[in-house]
């Protein structure tokens, strides 16, 4: 849609909560539908009109954490739980060190979800409904959306859609990153409170049940708890039942052999490069999320894609124009991140080599802006001189190699 037909000047009146008529449904109230619901509420405009957040769960908990590199100020400094500067990552035939050039943030879902609702609940212009089910889907009609919820038809001019399109399946994306997560208390002394373990590769002879690559990821808050998950990038998405003998066999080997209670868990499959796009039904209609262009396709990484995403948004919904979707990456970024996944793809027993050399090979503060979306041309260069390039080159090779990084 041009700029200047999405500017229509189409403003509601002030509503109270209760009526249905509103200018913008944002679908889902998880990190983007709460991070753009935030950014609304702050400082409202006239051209904005009010904004409805619907979302299915009652009522919200700790159930994620989200972790980034902090290249600059930012606006949730204040709920930052966790910072490190050491890295390690390792294999059984290698070990990368790293003193990072940027601290590496964690931030609480449960802190998050407080500090957003607050915002929003402070605010007239937008409104939060919890435990909400859609009974019918939007509808356009007669240039506006018409929503079933409950017994209510709403009605809006925008719909923001930050829910799955589907459930993950098999073949939707190059690779998903299956992880399960426990956050645990261990009875000795059992971690390296200043390190962050992003990657310790498990043998493949572990875990002949699963395809992919798998390894173990520690965050430690001290030297007696952390939060310990078990990861896998493979082909299928995985449910944490399936990960939950892995898991605790990496909690044991953690512990030493002592014991150790579980305080709460944590997991999800979040996708790899997208095979499909998931078109919206028609227009002043967005999808946005992890399915749809929120998470990084070679790391997964999201937050601070959504936080870009949610300050686009909320300027263009401010200023009387309509929503706006992810910002697609480059296209060097995206055939870099196609070829990496299938690499991996074809090749897992390479992954861990790969990795390593990444962290070890490259000056950090290039790896770090690269794994944040703001690589330059010379950080792209130095990462691919610092890999192998049989993998690479062999995938290349192929006969569709063409049409598949396209």
């Amino acid at each position: 849609m041009h700029r200047s037909a999405a500017c229509r000047g189409w403003i509601s009146a002030r509503v109270s909560p209760l009526q249905n008529e509103i200018d913008t449904l944002i679908l889902g109230g998880g990190c983007a539908g709460l991070s753009l619901g935030a950014r609304l509420a702050e400082s409202p405009t006239e051209a904005q009109g009010r904004t409805l957040i619907v979302e299915a769960r009652s009522r919200y908990v700790n159930d994620r954490t989200w972790c980034f590199w902090r290249e600059r100020a930012h606006r949730w400094e204040h709920l930052v739980a966790h910072s490190w500067q050491q890295l390690l990552v390792q294999s059984r035939d290698a070990v990368a060190s790293v003193s990072a050039a940027s601290s590496y943030q964690m931030i609480e879902s449960g802190a998050f979800y407080a500090d957003a609702k607050r915002s929003i609940d402070a605010s007239s212009d937008v409104d939060l409904r919890l435990g909400v089910d859609l009974t019918t889907p939007p509808t356009l009609r007669d240039g506006l959306w018409r929503t079933q919820i409950g017994d209510d038809e709403i009605t809006s001019r925008y719909v923001v859609d930050t829910r799955p399109p589907q459930l993950p399946r098999a073949g939707d994306a190059l690779l998903w990153q299956s992880f399960f997560g426990q956050e645990i208390e261990c009875a000795v002394r059992a971690f390296d409170e200043k390190t962050v373990q992003l990657m310790d590769f498990v043998d493949p002879n572990q875990y002949p049940d699963i395809d992919g690559v798998m390894f173990t990821y520690v965050l430690p808050f001290s030297s007696t708890r952390a939060l310990v998950e078990t990861t896998v990038f493979g082909c299928e998405p995985l449910q944490k039942t399936a990960l939950r003998e892995h898991q605790a066999r990496a909690v044991a080997g953690l512990c030493a052999g002592s014991t150790w209670r579980v305080a709460r868990e944590e997991g999800s499959m979040l996708p790899m490069g997208m095979n499909l796009e998931y078109s919206p039904p028609g227009e002043n209609y967005v999808r946005v999320g992890l399915m749809s262009g929120g998470a990084r396709a070679s790391t997964g990484y999201a937050f601070q894609r959504i936080q870009r995403w949610a300050d686009q948004c909320a300027a263009a919904i401010k200023s009387g124009c309509a929503p706006c979707a992810h910002a697609p990456d480059s296209a060097l970024m995206r055939w870099m991140d196609r070829l990496f996944l299938r690499v991996i793809r074809d090749q897992p027993e390479r992954a861990p080599e790969m990795f390593v050399r990444l962290f070890s090979k490259v000056n950090s503060a290039r790896v770090i802006r690269f794994l944040s979306d703001e690589a330059t041309l010379a950080d792209c260069a130095a990462i691919v001189a610092a890999l192998p390039p049989t993998p690479f080159l062999r995938t290349l090779l192929r006969r569709d190699a063409a049409t598949r990084f396209a």
